[in-house]
């Protein structure tokens, strides 16, 4: 159905009719100054503007009644139809016959340059569709910004079903409902059809294809005469194609990492296990020795290597349990309201075997802030005995605690040998371990302490220390108790 004429139409066609008559008007009054051929040019002008600006039909009235006006009241022999001679027959012939040319070739061109337009604004909502799919990579994201698009640009309403692992509705428009479609899917998969399916004029059924075959489909249900752009399904089944291909790659490499890890894993047991494990034995097989008659301080001298090579196995494998706990993508922090003193007064006591001969300078004001004490606590226990590993006995470890900008922050500095530049980024990694500096560990603490502040959305990070060692510095946002409420109360 046709649009009904508007007022801009209505106005820009009473303005041409008054510049007819006013141009035939011309013609009669000035009729011994301007001749027929001069009049019949300038009405050819304004049937080529009318071409252009009129809509068709009102193009062609416009111009049929020029050129009667023409042939009435311009020509000689006025106000008549006669002809005077053959010359104003070809004249008139000539007004006609390019009166019509002229209405028919603008207006030929004025509709391929709306033909253009709609090929311009269709090539741009294709483009920008594209480029929205190619930014996403979970399948319901692609999905329902595909509906939108559809609904927006196109005024139809659409699901999107998918066969694996088995038949379930990916994404589908408010109005539309699942279990209606669901039997006219189930009939379309089993007969694996590949190519689409009318069910009535505003109802279809589009299959979604891949590398392997159809893997999913697309419903459509129009709600005007705008005819669905097969290029649009072709775009929506490479976007959740590549998007499924990119599931299965990440699960592919995570399975490889997984395997990786495990023989890492068991390197780093068959190795950082075994030594202390082999100084228990030896310890405990000679204190066992009857045959032999030791002094009381060597005696006192392997058990004290039995507890110590003891709390370092137990370190190892409790690192060891960690990292393969925390691991897991489920790692959610339970905050609660903690005093960092505390915190780290708990964290300190968890290693105080190996920090024993290390005083701890502590730093920062009193303050309450939402953290996971158990996490934490780690963090701190982990950083606090790795700065003693890499510090020389006796040297002090300052711990400073701060708040700032919505963050809380812990900086554990030591008086150690420092970390070098081109390790300051792997060091967080699993099992890595610096080439430059040779002591005994699994290598998990600090990716330990990777894992546990990423939870927290934090950051962590070493520098330089002035005058030697390394500072430490964790941020981890988080919402900060005002005591001032408590006194102020």
């Amino acid at each position: 159905m046709k649009n009904p004429l508007s007022w801009f139409d209505v106005t820009k066609t009473s303005i041409l009719l008054l510049l007819y008559v006013l141009v035939t008007y011309l013609g009669v009054v000035f009729r011994n100054v301007i001749i027929e051929t001069d009049t019949a040019m300038l009405l050819l002008l304004l049937n080529i503007v009318s071409g252009v600006l009129l809509r068709k039909r009102i193009a062609y009235v416009i111009t049929a009644i020029s050129i009667v006006a023409f042939h009435f009241f311009v020509l000689p022999e006025h106000n008549s139809f006669r002809f005077q001679n053959y010359q104003h027959i070809i004249t008139f012939s000539v007004m006609a016959i390019s009166g019509v040319f002229a209405v028919r070739l603008t207006q030929s061109q004025q509709q391929k340059i709306e033909e253009n337009q709609v090929l311009r604004a269709e090539l741009n909502s294709n483009y920008d569709l594209a480029s929205i799919l190619a930014a996403l990579n979970e399948s319901h994201a692609i999905a329902k910004s595909s509906i939108a698009h559809l609904e927006c640009d196109l005024q139809m309403h659409a699901q999107i079903w998918l066969f694996s692992p088995q038949l379930h509705c990916l994404a589908t428009h408010e109005q539309l409902n699942e279990v209606t479609y669901q039997p006219l899917v189930e009939r379309f998969m089993r007969r694996q059809q590949q190519h689409i399916e009318y069910l009535s004029p505003s109802l279809s059924l589009h299959p979604l294809d891949g590398q392997s075959g159809m893997f999913g489909v697309l419903v459509i249900e129009a709600l005007s005469e705008q005819m669905f752009n097969p290029l649009l399904n072709t775009l929506i089944s490479l976007s959740l194609a590549r998007s499924e291909s990119n599931v299965a790659l990440t699960l592919a490499k995570e399975a490889n990492q997984l395997e990786q890890m495990r023989n890492t894993l068991l390197a780093a047991v068959s190795h950082d296990l075994k030594t202390p494990l082999g100084a228990i034995i030896g310890s405990a097989t000679t204190l066992s020795d009857t045959s032999l008659h030791l002094p009381e301080q060597t005696q006192q001298e392997l058990l004290q290597s039995i507890a110590e090579e003891g709390y370092s196995l137990n370190r190892s494998l409790t690192k060891l349990l960690d990292i393969s706990r925390y691991s897991i993508k489920t790692l959610i922090p339970k905050c609660d309201w903690v005093e960092p003193e505390e915190v780290i007064g708990s964290a300190i006591k968890r290693v105080e075997q190996v920090i024993k001969s290390h005083p701890i300078n502590l730093c920062g004001d009193t303050i309450l802030v939402s953290l996971d004490f158990t996490l934490i606590e780690q963090i701190i226990a982990n950083l606090v005995e790795n700065a003693a590993k890499y510090s020389p006995v006796g040297s002090v470890i300052d711990i400073k605690t701060d708040y700032q900008q919505g963050a809380f922050i812990v900086e554990i500095a030591d008086r150690g040998c420092g970390v070098a530049a081109e390790d300051r980024l792997r060091i967080f990694e699993r099992f890595y371990r610096s080439e430059q500096v040779k002591i005994k560990g699994t290598g998990l603490g600090l990716a330990i302490c990777q894992l546990i502040v990423a939870a927290h959305n934090g950051d962590i990070s070493v520098l330089p220390r002035a005058g030697g060692g390394s500072v430490f510095i964790v941020k981890i946002p988080c919402e900060k108790y005002e005591l001032t409420d408590i006194y102020e109360d």
